[in-house]
């Protein structure tokens, strides 16, 4: 399901600020996608419009907000992010999710650098808050949004988590859009729009973004299973392009080294506090291993 996209507007000129958009795709989580129109209408430079993809199977959402609504039908995140893009004719698209608490000055700081004209790809640091339950604490432990693992420290092109990244509409459009994947779209867009462009990822290194972690348990293993399946799905997809398919461990080491989580994580349950959550991070650290070590088994199963 896709609206006809506008015609790509024409690139600003020197001096003016781009016309800008935000995206937001969400399934339930109202009261979450609450706070985050919150902090956008909180921005000293606001954007010019906001775009709420309901990607709920039924239309569900009221906003009484001045945004505008696409309804995506369950189409999936990354789906539903292409038709909030072809709902705007903006010439920046800032992406966020309901979960995304930007601070004040996150659009400003972020339209700032779509001054140079080799610029494509904008981001700034997110930092993942905390909370009472173990999975929030965990999370703020974990940090998994912090720019060293996407920037500083990339397994192959650096690209930004699609709960803080900004790209120039023209761009978007050359690649035609993110990739309808369950997991793994922004790596992939952020590295075919360096690829097909030459232009860069620029980021303000600063906090410009906080994040609400997941307040279940397992819903943070959860997530860290589909981050391991989708980063082996990454490697799959560009290993034409230099990125090596690393071999997962073997599930026996992957069996030893959980266990060994597991029996830690027992063992700082009375400690409670931060040694308890460093001790989750760990098991969600082998769900991640687990998530990679499946992909990885069931590709060889499909090539036979």
């Amino acid at each position: 399901m896709r609206e006809e996209v506008p015609a790509a507007p024409a690139a600003s000129p020197a001096g003016r600020r781009p016309r800008s958009a935000a995206v937001i795709p969400v399934r339930g989580h109202a009261a979450l996608l609450e706070g985050a129109l919150e902090a956008l209408a909180a921005q000293t430079v606001p954007v010019d419009e906001v775009v709420v993809v309901d990607d709920s199977p039924e239309p569900v959402l009221v906003l009484d907000a001045p945004v505008r609504v696409v309804h995506s039908a369950g189409a999936g995140p990354y789906a539903a992010r292409n038709l909030g893009v072809a709902a705007t004719d903006a010439e920046v698209v800032l992406f966020l999710d309901a979960r995304s608490r930007p601070r004040p000055d996150w659009v400003q700081r972020t339209l700032e650098r779509f001054a140079d004209e080799q610029v494509g790809i904008v981001g700034s640091d997110t930092l993942v808050r905390g909370g009472d339950s173990l999975a929030e604490r965990a999370s703020e432990v974990q940090q998994f949004s912090r720019l060293d693992k996407y920037v500083a420290k990339p397994f192959f092109l650096p690209y930004l988590p699609t709960c803080n990244l900004a790209v120039r509409r023209s761009d978007f459009d050359a690649v035609d859009g993110f990739s309808t994947v369950r997991s793994g779209g922004d790596a992939d867009l952020c590295w075919r729009l360096q690829v097909a462009t030459g232009h860069r990822l620029d980021v303000v290194p600063d906090v410009l973004m906080e994040w609400v972690p997941r307040s279940e348990a397992r819903q943070l293993l959860e997530q860290n299973y589909r981050y391991g399946k989708s980063h082996h799905g990454l490697r799959r997809d560009w290993s034409d392009r230099g990125l090596d398919v690393v071999a997962p461990l073997p599930a026996w080491r992957l069996v030893v080294r959980t266990g060994r989580a597991a029996l830690r994580f027992g063992a700082a349950l009375p400690r409670g506090g931060r040694a308890r959550a460093e001790r989750f991070v760990a098991l969600a650290g082998a769900c991640y291993d687990w998530g990679y070590w499946s992909a990885h088994r069931r590709g060889r199963a499909q090539r036979g």
